[in-house]
């Protein structure tokens, strides 16, 4: 399938994540680079804000809703943005710097390149275990017409056992689904795209220009870094697949900026008041928060982590008893007020059991190359990395150690996760990003782009120095520079074309693909017109069959591996092949309304296995009748009640 048929929903996905929120960020009087940056989490806070009124007044999710809710939230930035321009000095028009657009440009296109390569096709899958789940939830949402975080967990806990379920990014793919027409498997890569291509760039040159300015050598080489180190966002498109968690980080750079910023570091002031920044921070948190709160818990931790930096500045001031008193009281409200979100947005310890998988030491030495899943070191990151901190350190200051120290505690917390052997201090640390240390990893580029931009700019001005020798010495000089450039470029070249080679493995399908081959693509793609669109069916989420739902639009018996099968439902995976008429299974097909079984083989996700005696030996029962078959995969009819 060519790409053009991604043009559309590309676009779509790329005017939702824009279009809302910058108009809404420029109501706010927001401009340049920081309207771009906060157009991504504004717009996904209205999309959150549609998605939780539209089921409690029976209206079907689609543009509509989105529409109306963006129109409100104008017209209060434009209240707000108003009020603050009359009580405020005027800030002066920010025309974007060329070389930001440019960075912008580059990142884009870069990203862009490395994520077509990887999908392949636009109707390719990422055939992991999570995906089950992203895939079917955003078919769930456009079938029942709510995207609300309070009822999309119903696909799998019909009985109201999850409750809750950010579902930012499902809702965004459902819209863009719905308003194309294309396929959810189309909409899921083509909005994959538009995030990483679009949302991650300007969110992290954001925070770049905040921490360490926004000189056109620092913006130029952040643009390229946020493009080529591999740990975000290829990690997150391939490891899970973690899509929610992908968006959210992708939007927390922009909102940790204005946090900074609004806390007294930032390295060049917008000029911005600090009441346009906190509404900016206010409006752009929920998105955060419902895309996934661990990209929100990061926030906390790090937002902290500035807070105490203010405050230790705050002191250094020698204050009045007076604002000490108030200011050392708002700190240890804030302290506790962190803790408490930090207890109750851990999730279940069943999901927490993550096991520790390397030494310290390897812990570290991954968290300083940023290779933590690749096993190849993003050389020319890590190079000025070390540039960069050294610069830093140089300067003996408060607001240039932020950006080391928040940098450090992502590295320690990574190292916790991945190599802690005391279980209780790990879980107390890590506990709210599942102890699993990828997520934690995907935080490092992050706070590693500004550091290693400033020391693109400190490496810049070193060459133009050593350049301007004359004669024989600046030939020597130049080889010598042309020389480390070559192999340090080299390297990065080779990390990234690993990490292109081996996530675009997780997006093919072939025979033997972890999750849906050649052959049950093929007769996923012939549902539609060999069973009745009221049609249920039966199969096992973990060899894949639960995916008829999104591919064919088909209910199933069981949509994910971790569903909260009824008593009916289990039965029917028990005892189908022995249905006769009377039998109890036979009543558990008539209530469910089940109609058809999709066999996919033995073979299941993660090499897991589940013995589902009712879908064994189907050839041989006299309950089911052959509809269709391609190859392995099968297609039965029940016709034995």
């Amino acid at each position: 399938m060519s790409w053009l048929s991604a043009l559309l929903p590309l676009i779509t996905a790329a005017a939702l994540l824009v279009g809302p929120g910058y108009l809404i960020a420029r109501l706010l009087s927001l401009r340049g680079l920081w309207a771009w940056a906060f157009a991504a989490p504004a717009s996904v806070t209205v999309i959150v804000l549609a998605s939780l009124w539209t089921p409690l007044v029976g209206i079907r999710w689609t543009l509509l809703p989105v529409a109306a809710t963006a129109a409100a939230v104008m017209i209060v930035a434009a209240v707000i943005g108003r009020a603050l321009r009359g009580s405020e000095p005027t800030v002066p028009s920010v025309q974007t710097p060329r070389a930001t657009v440019w960075a912008l440009v580059a990142a884009g296109v870069i990203l862009s390149l490395q994520l077509v390569l990887i999908v392949g096709d636009p109707n390719n899958i990422s055939q992991t275990f999570d995906n089950i789940f992203h895939l079917n939830a955003v078919r769930y949402i456009m079938d029942t017409g709510s995207a609300s975080p309070l009822t999309v967990g119903g696909m799998t806990s019909p009985e109201g056992g999850l409750w809750f379920y950010p579902d930012g990014w499902h809702a965004f793919v459902a819209l863009v689904a719905e308003t194309t027409g294309t396929s959810v498997m189309i909409a899921s890569n083509a909005s994959m795209i538009a995030v990483a291509a679009l949302v991650w760039p300007a969110s992290v040159l954001l925070l770049t220009r905040v921490m360490v300015g926004g000189h056109p050598v620092v913006t130029l080489t952040a643009g390229v870094l946020a493009a080529i180190i591999p740990v975000f966002p290829l990690m997150l498109i391939d490891y899970g697949v973690l899509y929610p968690y992908f968006l959210a980080l992708s939007l927390l750079p922009a909102v940790l900026a204005a946090t900074i910023e609004l806390l007294g570091f930032a390295s060049s002031p917008s000029g911005l008041t600090k009441a346009t920044l906190l509404i900016a921070l206010l409006g752009g948190l929920p998105g955060v928060i419902i895309a996934h709160p661990g990209a929100f818990v990061a926030w906390i931790v790090l937002a902290i982590v500035t807070a105490g930096f203010a405050y230790v500045k705050f002191v250094l001031g020698a204050p009045a008893r007076g604002p000490l008193i108030r200011n050392t009281v708002f700190f240890a409200l804030a302290l506790l007020l962190a803790a408490v979100a930090w207890t109750v947005l851990k999730p279940a310890a069943e999901a927490r059991g993550w096991p520790v998988d390397q030494t310290i030491g390897q812990a570290i030495g991954q968290a300083i190359t940023l290779s933590p899943t690749y096993g190849n070191v993003s050389w020319v990151a890590v190079f000025l990395l070390v540039i960069g901190t050294v610069g830093l350190i140089r300067q003996r200051s408060l607001s240039a150690a932020l950006p080391i120290a928040l940098y450090l505690v992502v590295a320690v917390l990574y190292v916790v996760s991945s190599a802690m052997v005391w279980p209780e201090l790990r879980d107390m640390l890590t506990g709210a990003w599942y102890n699993n240390a990828p997520r934690l990893a995907a935080l490092l580029p992050m706070l590693v782009v500004p550091i290693a931009a400033l020391g693109g700019l400190l490496l810049f001005g070193w060459i133009r120095g050593l350049l301007a020798a004359e004669g024989a010495r600046r030939r020597v000089v130049a080889t010598g520079i042309a020389a480390v450039g070559i192999v340090l470029f080299g390297g990065q070249l080779y990390a990234n074309q690993q990490a292109v080679r081996f996530v675009s493995t997780v997006y093919a399908y072939g025979e033997e693909s972890r999750l849906i081959s050649i052959d049950e693509l093929e007769l996923l793609e012939r549902l539609p017109e060999e069973t009745p669109e009221d049609a249920v069916i039966a199969g096992s989420a973990w060899t894949g069959a639960g995916l008829a739902y999104a591919y064919a639009d088909r209910r199933v018996t069981m949509p994910h591996t971790l569903t909260s099968l009824t008593e009916d439902q289990q039965l029917i995976l028990d005892e189908l092949a022995d249905a006769e008429p009377g039998s109890e299974v036979c009543d558990a097909v008539e209530r469910t309304g089940t109609s058809y079984v999709l066999d996919f083989g033995t073979q299941e996700i993660h090499g897991a296995r589940h013995d589902f005696e009712g879908l064994r030996r189907l050839a041989s029962s006299d309950a089911v009748t052959l509809v269709d078959a391609e190859g392995r995969a099968k297609l039965y009819e029940v016709t034995g009640c």
